[in-house]
């Protein structure tokens, strides 16, 4: 994928919430064409989660799509691993013929990338937005992250700081 492409992706919760923390909404519009958010995800951002982080930014935004999965099935057997949430949006990704998600918890991602699909974490992104130039580092926001009790690991940190030139943290 060119690095200034547009993006077209299936998100989970976490990533929602960690670009609405994070102060990123802005910076998503810009890298990604079109969002689309399944049902579970969608119930627990927007409805369960009224008031948190997210629940404005996705119920309002043109350019993201609440999407039924077909098949619940598949569904069923992922959430013998995963939440309902991360199952749905691996699922829907493959429906729709998507080949990104926006997913952080380290389970999930492994089966997105064992069915195919390429996962972008929150800390994934905020480099992405680096690497466009949309934000001049990306350390200030990984330390917010941490702090709202996001689970960034400080080896995750210290491996993107590195990657970018930043200060790595002790």
């Amino acid at each position: 994928m060119n690095k200034f492409e547009d993006i077209t992706a299936v998100t989970d919760s976490s990533f929602i919430i960690g670009v609405s923390v994070s102060g990123q909404w802005e910076n998503l519009k810009v890298i990604v064409r079109t969002l689309y958010v399944a049902d579970a995800i969608w119930e627990e951002v927007v409805t369960r989660g009224k008031g948190k982080p997210g629940h404005k930014e996705i119920q309002h935004a043109a350019f993201v799509e609440r999407k039924s999965v077909s098949n619940t099935e598949a569904v069923t057997m992922l959430m013998s691993t995963l939440d309902k949430g991360e199952a749905e949006t691996i699922i829907l990704a493959k429906e729709l013929g998507i080949k990104t998600v926006f997913i952080d918890d380290l389970r999930g991602r492994k089966i997105a990338q064992s069915v195919g699909l390429k996962t972008i974490g929150i800390a994934g992104f905020l480099l992405l937005a680096k690497n466009r130039m949309l934000i001049k580092e990306v350390r200030p926001y990984l330390l917010q992250l941490k702090l709202k009790g996001f689970r960034l690991s400080s080896k995750l940190i210290n491996e993107i700081l590195k990657s970018t030139g930043e200060n790595t943290i002790k």
